[in-house]
């Protein structure tokens, strides 16, 4: 009786394996073909630390006078003044800018921009700025000002200045 069950289990088995081998590529649809030139990113542009942006400068280009740099790392830098206005720059590496776009927050006002032959995008608050710009096909720097004194005007006038000064030092 064993011998008769084991012999109808690979029976069976080898039915189903010649089935399932039989009905490939009937209805599978074929490949497609492969192009033959794959896509290649453009390269980024190396904006260095901080994107190359000393205390002096942020400040000066702020419009915010005197600021302290409170944190860095390779892709974060924050500036902090006295009155508790800051300045941030950030660096995406690996992330699309359409996609950072889409995901941020619907009440914030945005705006196309430019900056220096760069099209990015541009988010205004009450008393604060962001501007984010691509360095390449898959990495974009944001500068962020925020400013009780500040118009939104004149912090995306400031992200614009620090935005471009980055980008022509990478």
């Amino acid at each position: 009786m064993r011998a008769l069950s084991g012999k109808v289990s690979v029976a069976l088995l080898a039915v189903l394996l010649l089935s399932a081998c039989g009905t490939q590529g009937r209805d599978t649809p074929a490949a497609a073909p492969a192009s033959s030139k794959p896509r290649v990113a453009a390269p980024s542009v190396d904006v260095g630390l901080c994107g190359s942006a000393d205390a002096g400068q942020v400040g000066t280009q702020s419009g915010l006078g005197a600021v302290t740099l409170v944190s860095s790392d390779a892709l974060l830098c924050r500036w902090e003044a006295r009155d508790g206005s800051s300045v941030t720059f950030r660096w995406f590496r690996g992330s699309p800018i359409d996609q950072y776009h889409s995901d941020t927050a619907t009440s914030v006002k945005r705006d196309g921009v430019d900056i220096v032959g760069r099209s990015g995008y541009s988010w205004r608050g009450a008393h604060s700025c962001e501007a984010a710009v691509p360095t390449g096909d898959a990495d974009f720097i944001a500068w962020t000002v925020d400013s009780a004194a500040a118009t939104p005007d004149a912090a995306c006038a400031a992200v614009d200045r620090l935005a471009s000064a980055t980008l022509a030092k990478g």
